[in-house]
């Protein structure tokens, strides 16, 4: 192939930013600067980046070899040691150099999705053409790598493990390494994030959709991100999601596992497979943290209209759908409206086709359903949704929806289901799905899935935005088509005795350290309701105040998990908290939201860090149940700093404080099980 350049960007490795400005209001100042992200290939060197990242690769005739990755923002440089070795490679198929392709393209942003820069790389092997797309966000810290293989000859054969993906040989053998394992299935989980410390040593495994790698000579390191389902229940998983092997002078690291087998794939058809995505910190625990959001957030725009809710579903006072009918709802409606619920969710039971949950008895669907099966139902809705959208309108509540695909045969009736989908929003205006029952056993099923989903995000003009449950069986994750709107994380009910406001606490605060917490539906339970079942336990749901449970929801979406009419007179004490809280919610998830503190365990000092701007931002406070008025409590300020608190809500005060040597600041909170919420400037 002959050398092309394709230049995006004018000022490419030129491109510095300025001393004094800190990193969140460089990366805010960068958001819609596609004119920063870059391409080159030239003198058999491709040159991707943008303000802030640079990767360098040998051209090879298409099959890339990593020279080195540079932190623009730092003047850090990670030198690859990879001679001869391409990053990505199949064992016993050799490779057509003569056929390849390298194009480059600004992307416009579509509503969901951010502008951005795409690089193609086309390969072909024996019997097997390989698509590598890297995307470049302006505002990202971080390049991801996607595959794509098809088939194009149908005796090709390879075992899966004979590709290797990313495979980097990087300079020094001192590294630290940091492994992310996450876990969903969250009906019978209760703890979704577990964290690996190590020195690599020889060889290792690490298990985790997060790995990160930080020198311990020098500010520099790299993290990498795969963006797949959780470890243990991936798509042909290797039993591994990266590895490490040392070498006398240099660190070998791997991704493993595309999620596909060579029977996956189509002739003539391209198969998409999990991405990769590698990006650059400083060694910094926030910058660290900071880095991996700022690719994150890039994953779907958030406008405050459509993807901001403050969701009531009625499923968590466990009465299923026997309570269903016209006047119902409008009953909950009305209360709803009191609280200022912007949302209100229909859970199962509004369609004609009763699922296997239903409250009443009688042979149920679940895994095939029809079109007519997705009709409000005659009995419970003799008039349709028209009294309820007419009341939800006036009342400025969005209705939504609960719907199961059909999953039989690997969701072969994707285009059907997508349909209905699509009917419900054109003809009651329906933009909320919580989307339900989702399994995927197989390859095929993933991609009918996926069509399912882009076909109604196509023809809904992207306003349709998902729920998508992730409380049982093998779905989506954290990490894997975050495009679609957010996540219904998990079931609790007070009637089994399984809802504990702190675990719901650490929960949120312990994934909000890796991923956007905006992207949660967090829940909250009526307290009130069968506290009979608690007894006199110390973390009873009734010993929180209503304000308290609310507040544990503000870094996420909150979902109020109850019936409102179920509702005590005493709940319309938090109606003002609810109203605060509704003033301020797109400020507060417009920002990058992590934890600090101790974990949540009932009984310590916990909180988030909400970063708006360098300057500026909130803190959310907790006293859990402890007999400390005052703690020092670890933040994500620098040492020495003066910090101005001004109080929002909750049990607290204004108050002036300097941080210590390690950033922390004394907060004082004087009941136990109590909160407050400031705004800081710094």
């Amino acid at each position: 192939m002959k050398e092309k350049l394709l230049l995006i960007c004018l000022f490419i490795s030129t491109i510095t930013i300025a001393q004094d400005e800190g990193l969140i209001g460089a990366l805010n100042s960068e958001k819609d600067s596609i004119e920063s992200c870059y391409s080159i290939l030239q003198n058999d060197t491709l040159t991707i980046g943008n303000s802030f990242i640079e990767r360098r690769f040998r051209w090879n005739g298409g099959h890339v070899i990593s020279i080195d990755i540079a932190n623009k923002k730092s003047g850090k440089t990670i030198n690859i040691k990879n001679g001869n070795t391409p990053d990505f490679g199949i064992k016993g198929l050799p490779v057509n150099s003569k056929k390849n392709n390298y194009s480059s393209t600004a992307v416009n942003a579509s509503p969901i999705i951010p502008s951005h820069l795409m690089i193609q790389v086309l390969l072909e092997y024996e019997g097997l053409e390989v698509k590598q797309i890297f995307k470049v966000f302006p505002s990202s810290m971080g390049i991801s790598s996607e595959y794509s293989l098809k088939k194009i000859n149908s005796s090709l054969q390879f075992n899966a493990e004979d590709i290797s993906i990313e495979q980097l040989n990087i300079e020094n053998i001192h590294w630290a390494m940091e492994a992310i394992e996450f876990i969903d299935n969250t009906d019978r989980n209760n703890t979704f994030v577990k964290k690996e410390n190590l020195l690599p040593y020889k060889s290792n495994e690490y298990v985790g959709n997060i790995l990160y790698m930080s020198s311990l000579t020098e500010n520099k390191g790299l993290y990498f991100l795969k963006e797949a389902p959780c470890s243990t229940i991936q798509l042909n998983y290797p039993g591994y999601d990266f590895s490490s092997y040392l070498k006398p002078n240099s660190t070998i690291v791997k991704s493993a596992g595309l999620g596909i087998k060579p029977e996956d794939l189509i002739i003539n058809e391209w198969v998409k497979t999990f991405g990769y995505v590698i990006g650059v910190h400083d060694n910094q625990d926030i910058t660290k943290k900071i880095a991996l959001r700022s690719y994150q957030t890039n994953l779907r725009i958030s406008r405050p209209d459509r993807d901001e809710m403050m969701m009531v579903n009625t499923w968590g006072d466990r009465n299923k759908d026997t309570k269903l009918r016209e006047q119902f709802i409008l009953d909950e409606l009305k209360e709803a409206h009191k609280f200022g619920f912007t949302h209100y969710q229909i859970d199962d039971g509004w369609q004609q086709g009763l699922s296997k949950n239903s409250g009443v008895a009688g042979e149920r669907l679940w895994d095939q359903w029809s079109f007519e099966d997705w009709l409000p139902n005659k009995q419970r809705f003799p008039n349709g949704f028209n009294s309820i959208l007419a009341l939800a309108d006036s009342l400025n509540i969005k209705i939504g929806l609960w719907f199961h695909p059909s999953n039989e045969n690997e969701y072969a009736n994707w285009s059907q289901d997508a349909d209905i989908v699509i009917n419900l929003y054109r003809t009651f205006g329906i933009t909320n799905i919580k989307v339900d029952g989702i399994k995927l056993p197989t390859k095929k099923a993933d991609i009918n899935l996926e069509r399912f989903f882009n076909k109604i995000l196509a023809e809904t003009n992207y306003e349709m935005v998902f729920n998508v449950d992730a409380t049982a069986d093998n779905r989506y994750g954290y990490h894997y088509n975050n495009h679609l709107g957010n996540i219904f994380l998990e079931n609790r009910y007070t009637d089994f005795k399984n809802y504990y406001p702190y675990q719901t606490l650490r929960n949120l605060w312990m994934l909000s350290a890796y991923m956007p917490s905006q992207r949660l539906q967090i829940e909250f339970l009526n307290k009130w309701r069968r506290a009979e079942v608690y007894g006199d336990e110390p973390f009873a749901p009734g010993n929180y105040s209503f304000d308290y449970v609310f507040a544990i929801t503000m870094p996420s979406q909150p979902l109020g998990f109850f019936e409102t009419t179920g509702l005590p007179d005493e709940a319309d004490k938090s109606i003002e908290l609810f109203k605060q809280y509704k003033a301020i919610h797109t400020e507060l998830h417009n920002a990058q939201i992590f934890p600090i503190g101790n974990e949540p365990n009932g009984k310590s000092f916990t909180g988030f860090q909400f970063l708006t701007s360098d300057t500026e931002g909130y803190v959310l406070v907790f006293r859990e149940l402890n007999d400390s008025e005052q703690f020092n409590l670890p933040t994500l300020f620098a040492p020495d700093k003066k910090v101005k608190f001004k109080k929002v809500y909750g049990d607290g005060f204004d108050f002036k404080a300097k941080t210590d040597y390690e950033g922390k600041v004394i907060f004082n909170i004087d009941k136990p099980n109590s909160f407050c919420l400031y705004k800081y400037t710094l």
